[in-house]
């Protein structure tokens, strides 16, 4: 994507806050100009210097400048507060939208993603694109008014003088694209790495249990090395390139300030040009040379941050492939079944079949056992009688109304799952029965504990419900988790209940 594409992505989130934005313009133009102000201020001191001027003179120049930096503190403060709220905010909104919109895609994208690289963009590149929404603005249009205000002194300062300056301006947009270019690249490499380091770091603290039972230290940590190892040396291209920049825009700089002094010492010297003048050039020059440097170096922010709204992007552009029907109907009263109907089915990214032309019927008040080999089609079985996925081939029905037809949401909530991994999350009992269903009451969640055949060892805790029960519940024993994932399927009292692995 191009640097003007992804900036043209990022609008829709400025647009609600533009006001917000045009205050923050409106006092970086006051920055911009108080600089211009304190330069122009440097021709009556000089003049004054060489001229013998008389003391009073010299007092109102005098005191004219801390009046100056004091307005500009207030500037300064009020433009930094108005930045840093604007790229918080729009930080915050489109984190707010990558979190909503992940849980609105459907598995397969879960099912093709790592999980690491999606938690990389959730946080490694949102805080690097927060960086760029704040700093970035922040220097490029203060910095922008600042060499624009500089330029226009100069211009009326001395015209011929100011035309050699302005060639600068080329040679640096020149030197800019191309480390722009470079930066974007590395930078963009160095996100998908990191990706990459996430998902070892995961992977690994998730199966240390594996890892440490069948001595895989040393194949864990070798590895990773290798993927941190390529993360150095993707962030050492784009640090050169940083690096490169402001080098490259101080001997531009100089170049132009030999060609003033000497320009400057030959027109005084002929009594073409005041003392004064020469030196609000100089200091035009010099003000303007700091922000010239500045969006060097922020150009290494933008690309990065670019880079990382690409990724970010790259998310939100993601469509779910089951698609809510524009007319959902509900679910019924299931008086005639589930039917599956010479259902076929595939894994996203795999050419076996899962399932293949399977038909079954399951009436309502029966209890139905599906027994075979691990890869059978099982587990798939659940997942298409869930909506998890769509079938490639075939449907399946319940009362006759293809699951395709049916609110998503209205489905789930009438099919309780005891998955075949316990999954529990860092909260209390409470917190996680209560997931079944929203709005439940301690008395129902109780009920739940009890039919699930859990409440006696919750009531054991010394906190009973609020007791916390750690990282994926990492404070209950395995039988203990499945019962808790019983108790949450079976709170919202289900027309239909799911056991994966019952077994087990």
């Amino acid at each position: 994507m191009t640097t003007g594409a992804s900036l043209r992505r990022l609008l829709p989130y400025l647009k609600p806050h533009r006001g917000r934005f045009l205050q923050a313009c409106a006092v970086m133009t006051g920055v911009a100009a108080l600089n211009g102000a304190m330069v122009k201020v440097l021709g009556p001191i000089t003049n004054s210097l060489f001229a013998s001027a008389e003391p009073g003179e010299l007092a109102r120049v005098a005191l004219l400048i801390p009046l100056v930096f004091f307005f500009k503190l207030i500037f300064q403060y009020t433009q930094s507060y108005l930045m840093s709220w604007l790229g918080q905010r729009i930080t915050q909104e489109i984190r707010d939208d990558l979190f909503t919109h992940l849980h609105a895609l459907s598995m397969d994208f879960f099912w093709k993603s790592k999980g690491g690289e999606v938690l990389s963009k959730l946080t490694n590149d949102m805080t690097a694109l927060q960086s760029g929404l704040q700093f970035v603005p922040l220097y490029v249009i203060r910095d922008s008014m600042t060499i624009i205000v500089m330029l226009v002194v100069m211009l009326m300062t001395n015209a011929k003088f100011a035309l050699v300056a302005l060639l600068s301006i080329p040679m640096a947009a020149g030197v800019l694209g191309v480390l722009g270019r470079k930066l974007r690249a590395s930078g963009r490499r160095g996100q998908e790495v990191m990706g990459e380091i996430y998902h070892r770091f995961q992977e690994s603290l998730q199966g240390m249990l594996v890892v440490k039972s069948f001595n895989y230290e040393k194949g864990s940590i070798s590895k990773f090395r290798k993927e941190n190892d390529e993360f150095f040396h993707q962030m050492m291209r784009y640090f050169r390139a940083t690096a490169l920049s402001g080098p490259l825009m101080e001997f531009l700089g100089s170049m132009v300030i030999a060609a003033i002094i000497w320009l400057g010492g030959r027109a005084i010297g002929a009594g073409a040009m005041k003392p004064g003048e020469f030196a609000v050039f100089l200091g035009c020059f010099f003000t303007a040379y700091g922000p010239i440097k500045n969006l060097a170096q922020m150009n290494a922010t933008l690309q990065l941050a670019l880079a990382s709204a690409d990724r970010i992007f790259s998310i939100l552009d993601e469509k779910p492939t089951v698609v809510e029907p524009a007319n959902p109907r509900h679910f019924p009263k299931l008086s005639q079944g589930v039917v599956f109907e010479r259902v076929s089915f595939r894994y996203p990214g795999r050419e076996a079949w899962a399932l293949k032309d399977a038909s079954l019927t399951i009436k309502p008040g029966e209890v139905v056992a599906l027994a075979g080999p691990s890869g059978s089609g099982k587990t798939t079985l659940v997942h298409l009688l869930l909506r998890l996925f769509d079938p490639v081939e075939g449907r399946i029905s319940i009362d006759g109304v293809d699951l395709r037809d049916m609110s998503s949401h209205d489905l789930r909530e009438k099919v309780g799952l005891v998955s075949q991994e316990t999954i529990l999350f860092n909260d209390t009992v409470l917190g996680n029965v209560a997931v079944g269903r929203e709005g439940a009451t301690r008395l129902e969640v109780e009920e739940a504990l009890k039919v699930a055949d859990a409440l006696d060892f919750v009531s054991q805790f010394a906190q009973g419900l609020d007791t916390p029960l750690g990282d994926r519940g990492a404070r209950l024993s395995g039988g203990q988790r499945q019962r808790l994932m019983i108790a949450m399927a079976l709170l919202p009292q289900p027309d239909l209940i799911i056991a994966d692995e019952p077994t087990t």
